[in-house]
C-alpha cells in the first residue's frame, strides 16, 4: 500500500492493525482515524457531562475563544501514537488516550497527574460524567470506567473491538458503538441496559443524542440510525456509502452525516429522517460536521478541503489545506474554526475563510482533534506520540 488513499481502507478495514501499519509507515507517515473534537459543554443540557464534539449533539461549539495557536506552551510524550482527540475536564484536567494503551491525566501546566493502563491499544476518545468518572473503550473489547483520580471503577466486557468514543445521555446512560456493529447502551453501575444490532461494524462514528434522548449514530452498512432510549428503531436513512463519521444535530434537529460517497447529508430528525439536502463533496468524508452558531456547517474531506457549506445546503466557501483532513473542526465561542491536517498543521480560520494563523504541530499526520480550555488553550495530540498546549 504505497497511497495515503489505500492506506486508509486499510485502516477502516476490520483487519487493519496498528503494529503493522505502524512498521510499514512510522518513517513517512500514519493513517487516519476520524474520533472528532472534545471540549468543554457549553449546552445547558450538556454542561455537566465533557465528551466527543463538545456536547451530546456534537456541534463541536466551545464556550470559550481562542487566544492564539503560534506559541507552544507545553508537550508531552506517551508511548506511542495519539489518534484519539483531548477532553477538557471541568477543572481543566486533560484527558488523552494513546495507542499505548495508556489514558493520560495532565495537569494545565503539563504535568502529569495519573496515568491508567487498559491493556490494549486505546483509539477511543474519553468522556467525563458529571460526577467526574471517565468513560473510554479499548481494543481488548472492554469499556473502562475511571475515577476521577484515575482507579478503576468497572470494566464491562462489550466482547468486541470498541474505536467509537462514547457518549452519555442526561439519565446517565453510556451509549458506545462498537465492531461487532451493535450499538450499547450502559447502565452507570456498568450493567447492560440494551443492544441494538445494525447490519454491519461501527468502527468510529460516536452516538450523537437530542433532547428526547434518541440515539444516533452510523453504521458501515450505509446507514444512520435513529434508536429511541428503550433501544427500539425508530427510523434509518441509508447514504449507500459506508458511514464512519459521527451525526451532528443543529437547534432545530436538523441532523448533519457524512458518508463515504462523498456526500454531506441533512435529515430532518422531526420527520423520521426526510432528506431536506444532500451536498456532494465529492471527496471521501471521514470528520464529523461542526455547526457554528449562526448554522454554517464545517467539514473536512479526504481531498484536503474544509468546507463552510451554508443551512441550505449552497457553498459558503472552502479552505484548502494541502493535505487529507480526517479530524473535526472546532468552533470558538467567536466563530474561529481550528482544524487540523495530515500535513502536520494545525490552522486557525477566521469566519470568512480567510487564515488567521497556522501552526507546524509536527512532521508527523494529525489524526487528533483540537479543544480548548477556558484560559483560551488549545490541545491536540499527534502521532508522534505527544500531546501539545498552544497559547499565550
Amino acid at each position: 500500500m504505497n497511497t495515503k488513499g489505500n492506506m486508509m481502507d486499510f485502516i477502516l478495514a476490520k483487519i487493519y492493525c496498528l503494529r503493522l501499519i505502524r512498521a510499514a509507515t512510522i518513517a513517512t507517515f500514519l493513517i487516519m482515524l476520524g474520533l472528532g473534537i472534545n471540549m468543554f459543554s457549553a449546552q445547558a443540557n450538556d454542561s455537566e457531562h465533557y465528551m466527543f464534539m463538545h456536547d451530546l449533539k456534537h456541534t463541536g461549539r466551545s464556550a470559550y475563544n481562542v487566544a492564539h495557536i503560534n506559541k507552544l506552551k507545553w508537550s508531552s510524550i506517551t508511548g506511542s501514537e495519539i489518534w484519539s482527540s483531548p477532553v477538557i475536564g471541568p477543572d481543566n484536567t486533560i484527558y488523552v488516550s494513546s495507542t499505548d494503551g495508556n489514558i493520560f491525566a495532565y495537569n494545565s501546566d503539563g504535568t502529569e497527574k495519573w496515568h491508567y493502563r487498559a491493556g490494549d491499544e486505546l483509539f477511543s476518545t474519553p468522556v467525563v460524567s458529571a460526577d467526574g468518572t471517565i468513560y473510554v473503550g479499548c481494543k481488548n473489547k472492554k469499556l473502562f470506567a475511571l475515577t476521577s483520580d484515575g482507579k478503576i471503577k468497572w470494566m464491562y466486557f462489550v466482547g468486541s473491538d470498541i474505536y467509537s468514543s462514547p457518549a452519555i445521555s442526561t439519565d446517565g446512560t453510556i451509549y458506545v458503538g462498537a465492531w461487532d456493529g451493535k450499538l450499547y447502551a450502559i447502565n452507570p453501575n456498568g450493567t447492560l441496559k440494551w443492544t441494538y444490532n445494525t447490519a454491519a461494524s461501527i468502527l468510529s462514528s460516536s452516538p450523537a443524542i437530542d433532547a428526547d434522548g434518541i440515539v444516533y449514530i452510523g453504521s458501515r452498512d450505509g446507514r444512520l440510525y435513529a434508536i429511541s432510549p428503550e433501544g427500539r428503531i425508530k427510523w434509518s436513512f441509508m447514504t449507500m456509502a459506508r458511514i464512519d463519521s459521527s451525526p451532528s444535530i443543529n437547534e432545530d434537529g436538523i441532523l448533519y452525516i457524512g458518508s463515504q460517497n462523498g456526500k454531506l447529508y441533512a435529515l430532518d430528525t422531526k420527520d423520521k429522517g426526510k432528506l431536506v439536502w444532500e451536498y456532494n463533496i465529492e471527496s471521501r468524508i471521514d470528520a464529523t460536521a461542526a455547526i457554528s452558531a449562526d448554522g454554517t456547517i464545517y467539514v473536512g474531506a479526504k481531498n484536503g478541503n474544509l468546507y463552510a457549506i451554508n443551512p441550505d445546503g449552497t457553498l459558503k466557501w472552502t479552505f484548502n489545506t494541502g493535505d487529507t483532513i480526517s479530524s473535526s473542526a472546532t468552533v470558538s465561542a467567536d466563530g474561529t474554526i481550528l482544524v487540523a491536517s495530515w500535513n502536520g498543521n494545525l490552522y486557525s480560520i477566521k469566519p470568512d475563510g480567510s487564515l488567521k494563523e497556522k501552526q507546524n504541530v509536527s512532521r508527523f499526520t494529525l489524526i487528533s482533534s483540537p479543544s480548548i480550555d477556558s484560559h483560551g488553550t488549545v490541545y491536540i495530540g499527534s502521532t508522534d506520540w505527544k500531546v501539545y498546549a498552544f497559547g499565550k
